[in-house]
């Protein structure tokens, strides 16, 4: 377990009601997280922390702990996220205590300043940026958001707002708010770097095409794609997801054993990996080969193995869905054996 120096406590009075907590559970599962639960208590954790949600005396009370203030800060944005979803009347209702944060500009958002931009693979760019105060970024999650104004338009950047989440501007100040994995990050200096696949039209691609060193963007994290514990791995993705899987294999543990496929246009696009001995890479040519997707159906469709490894699925958004539905309701596989995530959404 998680040793935990950092709590917080929120109570609605007069809010519970069965159908209410049920809808809660119900997001909470949906987000991934595994819980213990009767008609009027449940609990369980996410990536950064613990949380217990009990009804009680009519009221409803969160409480929520974690490591330390910055990640007990992110803890309950994403369970605010999550009530938020199930039931956004309720949201206003709690009175908080406990380690609570400031209101104005999250604890996890940052202006990161523009220091180099590559071409180090065909179709990948890697953008290093720098940052202030990037220790918080340098442990746990591998993933962090980068957060783009409106081209024309003075940025407006998150804030916190006097329910205690991060609100995002909307409408014209809409921000895109696309996912990326760290390549290297270093503390002292306030360095790090990151790859784009370069995708014509996009707005990060076409960010990156016309950035120029000292230029400015916002960014937020980490967040999410946890490195897998398991000692034997299945890692399936296409390119989208070749720098997360590149990361997970870099920092996995010489004992770790298993296999990934990674499907990309043509040889030019292959790497070379930093991997444990123990683990083979396939790369899979795309209208040749079965896609990332189709490949792990065809290792793992028909139920699972003894032993049966972690399976990790980065790819197109619509084939990682049809892939989480049938792994995890179908064959029971659960969160701490599986992670399934939508890299890109297909158009039409």
């Amino acid at each position: 377990m998680t040793e935990t120096s950092a709590t917080c406590y929120g109570l609605a009075a007069g809010a519970f009601a069965v159908p209410r907590f049920d809808k809660i559970a119900l997001q909470l599962s949906e987000h991934g997280c595994e819980l213990r639960r009767n008609e009027a208590w449940m609990s369980g954790a996410t990536d950064r922390g613990q949380f217990e949600i009990l009804g009680e005396e009519g009221a409803i009370k969160i409480s929520l702990s974690a490591k330390d203030a910055s990640t007990l800060f992110m803890l309950r944005d994403q369970i605010l996220h999550i009530v938020d979803h199930a039931d956004p009347d309720l949201l206003t209702q709690f009175e908080w205590t406990g380690t609570l944060p400031d209101q104005g500009p999250p604890a996890n958002f940052r202006l990161a300043e523009v220091v180099e931009v590559t071409q180090p693979f065909p179709h990948f760019y890697r953008v290093t940026l720098k940052a202030d105060n990037m220790a918080h970024f340098a442990s746990g999650a591998m993933h962090f958001r980068l957060l783009l104004p409106p081209q024309g338009r003075s940025p407006v950047w998150p804030a916190i707002d006097a329910t205690g989440r991060t609100r995002f501007p909307t409408g014209e100040d809409q921000l895109h708010n696309p996912v990326y994995t760290f390549v290297s990050i270093d503390v002292a200096t306030g360095i790090f770097a990151f790859d784009v696949f370069i995708h014509d039209g996009g707005r990060i691609t076409e960010w990156v095409r016309g950035a120029q060193v000292g230029d400015t963007i916002g960014m937020m994290g980490p967040g999410g794609g946890q490195m897998p514990q398991a000692k034997v791995l299945t890692l399936v993705g296409d390119e989208t997801a070749l720098p997360a899987i590149r990361r997970i294999l870099a920092e996995a543990a010489p004992e770790v054993a298993g296999q990934a496929y990674i499907e990309v246009d043509g040889a030019e696009d292959i790497q070379d990996l930093i991997k444990p001995e123990g683990i083979t890479v396939t790369w899979l040519m795309r209208g040749r080969d079965l896609g990332p997707v189709d490949t792990l159906f065809a290792l793992y469709g028909d139920g699972p193995v003894d032993p049966m490894p972690f399976i990790w699925c980065g790819a197109e958004k619509f084939q990682v869905q049809r892939a989480r539905k049938h792994f995890r309701e179908t064959l029971g596989i659960g969160p701490e054996q599986s992670y399934f995530s939508g890299y890109w959404r297909k158009e039409g």
